[in-house]
């Protein structure tokens, strides 16, 4: 048995080099059709962040010449006060941004999935948002928290006796605001994502949990959820970098303001290179920004790749 196994694997050898080779040369014969890609993705990706690690250190106003500066920026970086209230608050952004877009994006594919009629309607309504721009968002409920003149909240709190309050104003709240009102705008993608993945279960699979006796709430949790669970992963995956990233609602909302209390690191790195003309330090502090994004989402993957 022993003799014909290896006699066997002397046959199958040539065999299988013969393909690997024709599969080698083949390789070897795509390369002319992928090239163009290669070659726009360094010059639009890898290019930039090479030119950016190189900037980092350096000290450099972005027109006179460049004093290299070694790690510097970075030494600064740990030092800077708003740059370690910029990152605490970005690690709060993240979390709650999260959070609230995940769970809101999944409620609102279950409402969408319960109801029978107005579902078209329903679903543009909850897409709306996504597709106004950041500014405008931001505008719009600028104006419904505004103190003077009163907007709609602050209307509501006078109606009842209660005095008008600075809600973008108030350090305590600015961060925590400005986090629903990025989640709000976002919302609506993930909602169409949890759809389409809630409308691909099995309707067999449900008709036979029915008939078990599960109730709507031990489908969604035992069996929705977890057919799913890929779904989910890739979304928080997105959830996270992109909250990582977040800029536009938060300044122009508050500028990072009052004080430093909602300033991000992505909106500290701009008032750094387009403000304050100092991009050695910003392009330090876009290094860590790349950095941090891609240690979360590799945090991510070992979370999820040890239950696989």
């Amino acid at each position: 048995m022993r003799s014909a196994l290896h006699l066997s694997k002397a046959e199958v050898s040539p065999r299988v080099s013969a393909k690997n080779h024709r599969q080698t040369r083949g390789g070897g014969a795509a390369w002319p059709y992928f090239m163009p890609a290669v070659v726009v993705f360094t010059i639009i990706v890898v290019v930039p962040i090479l030119w950016t690690l190189v900037v980092s250190l350096f000290k450099w106003n972005g027109i006179g010449g460049m004093k290299f500066a070694g790690l510097a920026n970075f030494q600064h970086m740990i030092s800077d006060p708003v740059f370690r209230q910029a990152f605490v608050n970005n690690l709060i952004f993240t979390l709650l941004g999260t959070c609230a877009q995940m769970f809101g994006g999944l409620v609102m594919s279950l409402l969408l999935i319960c109801i029978e009629h107005f579902r078209n309607f329903m679903r543009t309504v909850y897409f709306v948002p996504c597709v106004i721009s950041s500014v405008a968002i931001s505008q719009i409920f600028s104006q419904l928290l505004a103190v003077s003149p009163p907007g709609v909240f602050n209307s509501i709190i006078q109606a009842f006796g209660g005095q008008p309050h600075a809600f973008l104003s108030d350090p305590k709240l600015a961060l925590v605001l400005v986090t629903l009102i990025d989640a709000y705008k976002f919302a609506g993608i993930y909602m169409v994502i949890y759809y389409a993945a809630l409308q691909s279960v099995d309707q067999e699979v449900l008709e036979a949990a029915l008939i078990d006796g599960c109730n709507w709430w031990q489908q969604l949790i035992y069996i929705r959820i977890p057919l799913i669970r890929a779904v989910v992963e890739v979304s928080m995956v997105m959830l996270v970098s992109g909250c990582l990233k977040g800029f536009d609602v938060s300044y122009v909302l508050t500028a990072g303001g009052p004080g430093s209390s909602s300033e991000l690191v992505s909106t500290y790195l701009y008032k750094t290179i387009f403000l304050s003309g100092n991009f050695g330090y910003g392009s330090a502090i876009s290094v860590f920004l790349a950095v941090e994004c891609l240690v979360a989402i590799w945090i991510l993957r070992k979370l999820f790749g040890k239950d696989e």
